[in-house]
């Protein structure tokens, strides 16, 4: 069976690292933007938790591996994958920014900032490439009509 789309480091552990350089950051050299908002925050980062955790759902239900480096057994295309094509990674942000709305601090809206770069470059195009090649009857009608994003 074909590998994955090759994604590494995981993209937890990325947006993770970044969250926590940001954290210490912020610690230790405080940029405030704006006061903490603790309830916007954390209300942004369950319901973001909750996105990601359905999407996470809807691929096992279908019998495919979430890791981004194993191999895809299965196309998703329903549940969340119904409103944007990475709607994992949009939980990911949604959690980031949910916690740099609770720290007020510019290093964690710079960690979002940053976290979404990755994502996008490093981890959504080549999986894009590997879900043309391993799904290319129904991949890539799905992606011309579903958003990357949102």
């Amino acid at each position: 069976m074909r590998e994955g789309p090759g994604v590494w480091p995981p993209p937890p552990l990325v947006v993770g690292g970044l969250l926590l350089l940001a954290y210490l950051a912020g610690w230790a050299l405080p940029l405030p933007v704006h006061r903490p908002l603790a309830g916007a925050g954390i209300t942004l980062a369950i319901l973001s938790l909750a996105w990601g955790l359905w999407a996470l759902a809807v691929m096992r239900r279908a019998g495919t591996d979430p890791r981004p480096f194993t191999p895809d057994t299965q196309f998703v295309g329903t549940g969340p994958f119904r409103f944007g094509r990475n709607p994992i990674y949009l939980g990911f942000l949604g959690i980031a920014a949910g916690l740099a709305l609770w720290w007020g601090q510019a290093w964690g809206w710079l960690a979002v900032l940053l976290a979404f770069l990755w994502l996008d470059r490093a981890a959504v195009r080549k999986e894009e490439a590997y879900l043309r090649g391993r799904f290319p009857a129904s991949y890539p009608p799905y992606a011309a009509k579903v958003r990357r994003w949102v």
